[in-house]
């Protein structure tokens, strides 16, 4: 138990592991003490979901939007990337979908974002917005990482993307906001190994598109 608690070393999420051991123990405790005060009962509160409408947003005028989405076969483990860059009218400035081999899910979704990143610049946009819908990938983007993570070659070079002489944010968004990258990525299963750049829209893409075009909603539960 003392070598866990510890041991700093980040685990494949990038937190520390003596954190995610001790925060493991105390709901261990919690479990038990609920099984043995409580004959097991749960708590009769329980978190309220409410029903919300969501859809992709246009980029303000004079930025460009960039989505990109990274994907994984089980059971073999085939990871693709993918993504797009439209502008403030929705218009298709590049795509890209890459067959990257085997890996994990969290490589595809790093690697979506650096090739569109490393895309937009070669394009010549200067004030990006990037849309990822991997909670864990924009953690390890945003925050600082320790030199043992397995992927930190792929973190910095997507932190050194992000920090050239340019406008660029990056955010977390909902994945039914995500459906056209989550279709370029899927694409990427059936290409030949590596990166094919698509300076028009494939046709298989064509109604995840349209729908955000005109903002078509989908509905998502969330937390109330």
């Amino acid at each position: 138990m003392a070598i866990n608690l510890r041991t700093q070393c980040s685990t494949i999420h990038g937190l520390p592991w003596n954190l995610i051991f001790a925060s493991s123990l105390w709901y261990c405790w919690k479990g038990r003490n609920n099984l043995v005060f409580n004959d097991g009962q749960q708590s009769p509160v329980s978190p309220q979901k409410q029903i919300i409408s969501i859809h992709w947003i246009h980029p303000p005028i004079g930025r460009y939007k960039i989505n990109t989405d990274g994907s994984c076969k089980d059971p073999f483990r085939h990871i693709s990337a993918g993504g797009l860059i439209r502008n403030s009218e929705g218009d298709w400035i590049k795509g890209f979908a890459a067959n990257l081999g085997r890996g994990t899910i969290m490589e595809a979704e790093l690697w979506g974002v650096f090739m569109g990143l490393s895309i937009a610049w070669d394009e010549g946009c200067r004030d990006v917005i990037l849309e990822c819908d991997s909670w864990d990938a924009v953690i390890l983007i945003q925050k600082p990482i320790l030199d043992s993570h397995p992927l930190y070659n792929l973190i910095i070079d997507c932190k050194e993307a992000i920090g050239k002489n340019w406008r660029c944010e990056v955010t977390h968004i909902y994945r039914e906001m995500n459906a056209s990258a989550d279709h370029m990525a899927d694409l990427g299963h059936g290409l030949s190994l590596g990166l094919h750049v698509f300076v028009s829209p494939p046709t298989t893409v064509s109604n995840c598109l349209g729908s955000d075009s005109i903002g078509r909603a989908l509905p998502r539960a969330v937390l109330a």
